[in-house]
Parts: structure tokens; C-alpha cells; sequence
């Protein structure tokens, strides 16, 4: 899947290998970002101190949030506390960036108990993500010919809270690192203009089959 040079998009989501030291992807698409878009980072502990570092630096960058999801994968060494967890990283290209707080409430856990004096029973989602998983016997993974789980995969759900709130209806997406197109399946639903972009033959097989599949 490819796009025009001249193409302007109104959220990018990069989901990089998250060993990899090497950057230099974050100034590239980052040209391809309108103003007042927002540009997403998903990674862990190995690059998040770099990525962020690189779009502090950048002129026209804005730090929006760092969130923590919390999942259920990742090394588990005996002689330290196991990092199960990746971190969500939010830049816009401006300070004039969407942002819809009714697309991410969460009931209150005194919801229904008469505790609430204003009333409301719901409150806006925090920074700390630990209310969506994907485990590896959930509908929603996607086999290789091999039987094996396509590696990375990220819980559609996760979109509802990270995508949603900064997008309207026909807003056009970027997924560079976009792998069996989890999101490009939540695009469809949620009726946002996708383009994905991946390197691996065999899973971006994957991601096509699974698109084509998506009831439009």
C-alpha cells in the first residue's frame, strides 16, 4: 500500500520495532504530518527515552501525552521486575490538535452507588492503560500459514482509546509499521481513510486478507 509524495495525513501511528536504535523513520514521516495532526509512537523501555527526545527537537512538535499500557507479554528475568508494559507516546504538529474527552470515558468505580455528590458516573480514561488486553487464545489474533501467532499484534480496543479521541469520520491515517493491520480493520469500522505500510511480504498478505475481510 503506498501514497502520493504530496500526501498529507491527520494522524500518523508508527508501531516500530521497538529495539531498534535507528530513527531516522520519525523525520521522514514526519513531513507527511498536517498541521495540528498527531503523530503516535508505540514502543517500550528499549527507545522511549530516544523517540522522545527526537520529536522534543523537532520546531513545530508539541508533547501531548505519554501513556502506559499495561499487557501480557515481554521477558520475564529472574533477577528484576518483568517490564510488561509499552509506552504510547502523543506529539502534535501544533498546538491547535483535536482532542474529543467524550470518545474515552470510563464509568466511575463508585458508578450506581450513590457516592458520586455531582452525579456523574463517568470519568475521562487516564494515562495508565490496564482495562484493554489481548491474550494469545482471543478471537482477534491472526495466524501465519505456520500456525504460529503474527508477532506484535496490537487489541483493537486499544484504538477506541488512542485514535479515537484525535480523529473525526474521514480522516486520513498513516500506519507505517502497520503488521496484520489491526488498525487498518479499525479504520474501516470507524469510517477513517487508512494507508498501511509493511516490509514483510508474508504478513502484509495477512494484513490485505484481513482487510478484504472487514465488513465495509
Amino acid at each position: 500500500m503506498t501514497f502520493e509524495t504530496n500526501q498529507k495525513f491527520d494522524l500518523i501511528y508508527c508501531d516500530m520495532i521497538y529495539e531498534n536504535l535507528d530513527v531516522s523513520w520519525i523525520d521522514k514521516y514526519w513531513e507527511y504530518l498536517k498541521p495540528n495532526g498527531i503523530f503516535i509512537v508505540q514502543t517500550d523501555w528499549h527507545t522511549n527515552w530516544l523517540i522522545r527526545y527526537t520529536l522534543e527537537i523537532l520546531s513545530d512538535s508539541l508533547f501531548v501525552n505519554h501513556l502506559v499500557w499495561k499487557n501480557e507479554w515481554g521477558n520475564h528475568p529472574k533477577n528484576k521486575f518483568h517490564q510488561c508494559y509499552d509506552d504510547i507516546i502523543i506529539f502534535s504538529k501544533g498546538k491547535d490538535y483535536k482532542f474529543y474527552s467524550d470518545k474515552i470515558q470510563l464509568d466511575k468505580a463508585t458508578k450506581n452507588k450513590g457516592l458520586n455528590p455531582s452525579g456523574r458516573q463517568t470519568k475521562t480514561a487516564t494515562a495508565w492503560v490496564d482495562d484493554i488486553c489481548l491474550t494469545t487464545t482471543s478471537k482477534e489474533r491472526i495466524k501465519k500459514e505456520d500456525g504460529h501467532l503474527a508477532k506484535w499484534q496490537k487489541p483493537i480496543r486499544l484504538f477506541d482509546r488512542i485514535i479515537a479521541p484525535f480523529t473525526d469520520e474521514n480522516d486520513i491515517i498513516l500506519d507505517p509499521f502497520m503488521g496484520v493491520a489491526s488498525l487498518g480493520e479499525w479504520c474501516i469500522k470507524n469510517r477513517r481513510h487508512y494507508t498501511g505500510i509493511e516490509y514483510d511480504k508474508n504478513i502484509f498478505n495477512l494484513a490485505e486478507t484481513r482487510m478484504k475481510e472487514v465488513p465495509k
